[in-house]
């Protein structure tokens, strides 16, 4: 077999093991999902790890094979559950981002919404007084112009599932920063976005 050859293969059976030790564990980091594969195959080398990309690929190929079922209807519950959380957050302009938009996510996955405020305590306010416990840390983005910048993020338990807030000003609606995926503008949805996508299937 030709080192290319033998190469790609192995990158798409380290990608295999990746996504199902996300599906089957409940990771939803791809670089801890990679070195654990890594691990088990007993591979050594970053030039044959696979990219992000070719792990959500297998991730949808295997919940396809072994739960088509039960990930869509996880799927939906978190989808409905985002709706009902972006209405109540509608005054931030919420955008869904992340597994659930993608339609690669489970019952593990949280709901990753992006939320645009110049005064993130107001959305402290809104938790308090519907008395919604939180926890604060933050999350770390890339952008096309090479800069990483750090946003606050919000951690809420949710009966359906976890929530994850994170917080960019309000000109940050026109200024997407880069997918974990494949380094392209990350992909949002708006409230009508997913009431529309939900009406699809």
């Amino acid at each position: 077999m030709a080192p290319a050859e033998h190469s790609q293969r192995m990158r798409q059976r380290l990608a295999a093991e990746a996504a199902r030790i996300m599906s089957e564990e409940g990771l939803s980091d791809f670089l801890l999902a990679k070195r654990k594969a890594a691990q088990r195959i007993g591979v050594s080398g970053e030039q044959q790890m696979p990219r992000n990309i070719e792990i959500e690929r297998a991730l949808k190929e295997y919940q396809a094979i072994f739960r088509p079922q039960q990930q869509t209807a996880e799927l939906n519950v978190l989808r409905k559950s985002a709706v009902d959380i972006m209405s109540l957050l509608h005054s931030f302009s919420p955008r869904l981002v992340g597994p659930v938009l993608r339609g690669s996510a489970d019952r593990y996955s949280p709901i990753q919404l992006h939320l645009f405020t110049d005064e993130s305590q107001t959305l402290d306010w809104l938790l308090i007084d519907r008395h919604i416990p939180f926890n604060l840390s933050e999350r770390e983005y890339r952008f096309n112009n090479g800069k990483v910048k750090r946003y606050p993020l919000y951690l809420i338990e949710d009966e359906q599932a976890n929530v994850e807030l994170t917080i960019f000003p309000e000109k940050g609606i026109r200024q997407p920063p880069k997918s974990p995926l494949d380094g392209r503008p990350i992909q949002r949805a708006s409230l009508s976005d997913l009431q529309k996508l939900l009406l699809q299937k």
